[in-house]
């Protein structure tokens, strides 16, 4: 009887175009972000979560009429953290790839930011080729884009991975690294303030479809189609009604939209 009961349920779901999973009512969503990425998202000295990243999710919580909340987290352990409901949204600069699909669905992009390479002050050399950076170091953050990107095309140099990018950026600042590979707008907000204008950035590289996929965007767990597509309107809203551009404005020169 408790069988035929779900079941007539279940069919009257379906039939009002309500499934199982898009059922739950979304009244406070968690956000899980390595806090370690400055100027997307970083610990002030209060011990609070700010950034890029913590604006924009505020004003698309805003849009979804929901509460959120902002939670740090190891880069390496964020998606199985996801999928483990520790939190329900990743919002932390992750690009979209094929490789992540397999594991967690997308929100539309809502940021793209160009990739290169970071030298010390004192090293004039333009050329980042694979050939030029033979037996070189270069460090970059551990299961990152960055970090595919080395193992791809850097086979003679010397990859050194760490858990944050804050970590060989300041290797990078006393010397223990030749190169760092990351995103730009990352590298220069470390120059300008951590690093004190110890390096420079040598030169942007061509994104690789493959690796870095077309832009940053939310992660979720496939299950929860609906909060992506409520993270979807949001973001479409806070673009078209210059939500977007306010935000991003307080914190870059330039457009990171990608778009």
């Amino acid at each position: 009887m408790r069988e035929k009961m779900l079941l007539t349920v279940v069919a009257l779901a379906l039939a009002a175009g309500i499934s199982p999973a898009s059922a739950k009512e979304w009244k406070t969503v968690r956000f899980g972000m390595d806090a370690s990425y400055a100027p997307f998202e970083s610990v002030d000295t209060k011990g609070d979560i700010i950034g890029f990243e913590v604006d924009y999710g505020k004003a698309l919580c805003e849009k979804m009429k929901v509460t959120c909340t902002f939670q740090n987290q190891d880069w390496d352990g964020i998606i199985p953290s996801l999928l483990a409901g520790k939190f329900d949204v990743i919002f932390s600069s992750m690009n979209i790839t094929a490789e992540r699909k397999k594991k967690v669905i997308f929100s539309d992009m809502y940021y793209a930011t160009p990739i290169g390479f970071a030298a010390q002050a004192s090293n004039k050399s333009n050329d980042f080729s694979p050939e030029a950076l033979k037996g070189k170091s270069i460090g970059t953050q551990s299961s990152t884009i960055h970090a595919n990107y080395l193992e791809k095309y850097y086979k003679n140099s010397d990859v050194k991975l760490y858990p944050t990018q804050d970590e060989p950026n300041l290797d990078l600042a006393s010397g223990r690294l030749d190169y760092v590979l990351g995103d730009l707008l990352v590298e220069e907000d470390f120059i300008n303030n951590k690093g004190n204008g110890c390096c420079r950035i040598v030169g942007e590289i061509k994104r690789d479809p493959e690796i870095h996929g077309p832009g940053v965007g939310a992660a979720f767990r496939p299950d929860d189609t609906d909060l992506r597509d409520m993270f979807n309107k949001a973001i479409a809203e806070t673009d078209a009604n210059g939500t977007y551009d306010k935000i991003q404005g307080k914190y870059f020169k330039k457009s990171i939209r990608g778009k």
